[in-house]
């Protein structure tokens, strides 16, 4: 009997048992009813379809066996040493037990299962890839609880599920994964780029009670207008980002991918200029102080002060009940009026002296980065939105709640993350490597570590090269220049 046919004998017989089932206790005389009917045949149907399912997968790879069985070379070489059940093998359409024989291949001396071998079966998983490949992108935005809650009510039964998949599982699962994606693109060519720059504290474990220090960037080709609250008289234009890319980091490697993003999706010697935008924070500042950022003789590299961190600042500085000061402060700022601010500032100081301290830390924050605050104001072109982004990005899946986590699982979960921030599809990508293996990177990388910069071998990596030479500055000078920037 081939499989064809088997599956029609298969569908008759259980939708006819269904049938006679769900009509044999009716008594048509009495022409009556209610919703509990239709809840029933709802029930019924689902229970019907799922264990059909079910039968057809079961039954598929019973046949596949049966196959290699019957086959001439099976039985010249191999040798069968009877059936081996594997039992509440996990899909998405619910548990299912089947049934496959051991073999011994003479020529090659090996044992295996032809079944799991021609479907490429993982071995000794509970779970068959495609659950898996859900699990981990639904914890891309949701906790590895919540993540195998959802999950597991899509298995089986929707109706009336009992497949539990809980916290230890999907998180085992998730580390499994090693996700590699390099998108291979055209060299765009743009004539500027912008990056903004940021830090977020993540809860640890088994980390000395230090919380883990998250960088990242997002890189973007430009902002357009894309619209405005008509309800509210003052709200704000809200802008959208042309072709954002987040990177994220706990290990240092920020400037890194940063560098490796831009040299692999972009025409360095088309960029006129590149502007960054971030808090001030000391590795922000010199962030773009790296060469690797002179992509030529005439590339500017800006530099400029965000504008929610200048706002709270002055907040903090005046508080919410002197917004006239507040102003006033502002417009000295604005006009570059260095003299007059610091004069009224200090005038307020007088009139509150148990504020003293706080005024001064926000006024020295202000009066720091002076000339990264000039520059937001005489570019108006740059618009940074990174809290926004530190929100979406990280804060949501990572903070939003209370938890913590290991270093290895941070890693391999922020790695994830920042895919699925980058729109790529993680459940797509986790059967393609099934599919497709990964190999070595046709991208090329550059490697920074503590001791040198490991330049990548290949001619079309040779862009790191030439712009390194571009610049005239001795190796291992640059060398420790960049490493001094990490």
């Amino acid at each position: 009997m081939n499989m064809i046919t088997y599956f029609n004998e298969l569908v008759t017989k259980n939708f006819n048992n269904y049938l006679k089932n769900y009509f044999n206790n009716i008594n048509f005389a009495e022409k009556n009813g209610n919703f509990l009917n239709y809840y029933n045949f709802m029930h019924d149907l689902d229970s019907f379809n799922n264990s059909f399912i079910k039968d057809v997968i079961k039954s598929y790879f019973e046949y596949i066996d049966e196959c290699f069985f019957n086959s001439s070379y099976r039985k010249n070489f191999c040798k069968s040493n009877g059936f081996y059940e594997r039992k509440n093998y996990v899909t998405l359409f619910g548990e299912i037990n089947f049934k496959r024989r051991y073999y011994y291949d003479k020529n090659t001396k090996e044992y295996f299962f032809f079944t799991d071998l021609f479907l490429g079966l993982p071995k000794r998983k509970h779970f068959d890839p495609f659950v898996c490949a859900e699990l981990c992108e639904q914890s891309t935005t949701e906790s590895y609880s919540k993540a195998g809650k959802i999950i597991a009510n899509k298995i089986g039964k929707r109706i009336n599920n009992n497949i539990n998949i809980n916290r230890a599982t999907t998180r085992n699962i998730v580390l499994s994964f090693n996700p590699e994606y390099n998108e291979v693109n055209e060299l765009k060519r743009v004539e500027k780029l912008f990056v903004m720059l940021d830090e977020k504290y993540i809860a640890s474990q088994f980390n000395d009670g230090k919380d883990f220090m998250t960088k990242t960037s997002v890189i973007f080709e430009d902002s357009i207008p894309e619209y405005k609250s008509k309800k509210k008289e003052n709200s704000k234009t809200r802008y959208k980002l042309i072709n954002p890319h987040a990177c994220a980091s706990i290990d240092n490697t920020l400037l890194e991918d940063t560098i490796n993003y831009i040299y692999n999706n972009y025409d360095v010697n088309y960029i006129k200029e590149l502007n960054f935008m971030g808090d001030c924070a000391s590795w922000i500042k010199n962030f773009p102080k790296s060469n690797w950022f002179n992509f030529t003789s005439n590339t500017n590299v800006k530099f400029a002060m965000d504008n929610f961190h200048f706002k709270k600042a002055l907040t903090q500085l005046t508080t919410k009940k002197y917004p006239d000061i507040r102003q006033a402060l502002q417009e000295y700022i604005d006009s570059n009026n260095k003299k007059d601010f610091n004069m009224l500032v200090g005038q307020f100081k007088d009139l509150f002296p148990e504020r003293i301290d706080t005024i001064e830390s926000n006024q020295k924050y202000i009066l720091n980065n002076w000339k990264e605050r000039q520059t937001y104001l005489t570019n108006p072109h740059m618009k940074c939105s990174m809290e926004s982004h530190i929100s979406h990005n990280l804060a949501d899946l990572f903070t939003a709640r209370p938890k913590a986590y290991s270093e290895k699982g941070l890693k391999k979960l922020l790695k994830l993350r920042m895919l699925k921030v980058n729109k790529v599809n993680i459940k797509e990508l986790y059967l393609t490597q099934l599919i497709n293996p990964p190999t070595k990177s046709p991208i090329n990388q550059l490697k920074i570590n503590a001791n040198k910069i490991i330049f990548p071998t290949d001619t079309k990596t040779n862009k790191y090269l030439n712009n390194f030479y571009k610049t005239g500055i001795n190796f291992f000078d640059y060398t420790q220049k960049e490493i001094n920037l990490l």
